[in-house]
């Protein structure tokens, strides 16, 4: 992996991302200027989840190579600003528990899942839930059963496996 940092134009923040070899982001975080910082692994009232769309090239002028070591420790900063909320979600949705939700998007770790809770979010793997899933069934808002299978602590969310999707969406009334 490699770990990039980019500074905005004024007002826009100072950007950072982790990258694979071919330029695919897997973590990214964004600092305001007024303090506000905004990460991939949680989901955003206006950003969603934010996480680039499109392989970077690091080779851009505008793009400064940074150690690992100084992108984990703003990661890490920003996982203790949610702690009290991952130590909740963990209690909530123990090891085998069966749990429901609805897509909430697709990142290269999987398919997101929003369990329905307050800042509880899912990660199960996108190849199965494809090959047993119609594709116009691989959408946001459509209805998820699993298993609670482990816990991803780099992202604070819960690994989830025996994933299906059933075939309904839930209203946007249900997901506010």
């Amino acid at each position: 992996m490699k770990y990039l940092k980019d500074i905005q134009e004024p007002g826009m923040g100072t950007w950072y991302f982790e990258i694979d070899i071919d330029g695919v982001a897997y973590r990214q975080m964004v600092y305001h200027d007024d303090g506000i910082c905004i990460t991939s692994n949680r989901k955003h009232p206006l950003y969603h989840f934010m996480l680039a769309e499109h392989p970077l090239d690091a080779k851009e002028p505008y793009y400064k190579e940074i150690s690992q070591t100084e992108f984990e420790e703003l990661w890490h900063e920003q996982l203790q600003l949610g702690v009290e909320d991952w130590n909740r979600t963990q209690s909530l949705f123990p090891v085998g528990t069966r749990v429901e939700g609805y897509i909430e998007g697709f990142f290269p770790q999987g398919t997101l899942i929003n369990l329905l809770e307050p800042q509880a979010v899912g990660i199960t793997d996108t190849s199965a839930l494809k090959s047993k899933t119609p594709a116009e069934w691989m959408y946001p808002r459509y209805r998820v059963i699993a298993e609670v299978s482990g816990y991803d602590e780099v992202n604070q969310w819960v690994r989830l496996t025996l994933a299906e999707v059933r075939g309904s969406q839930y209203e946007m009334a249900e997901v506010i």
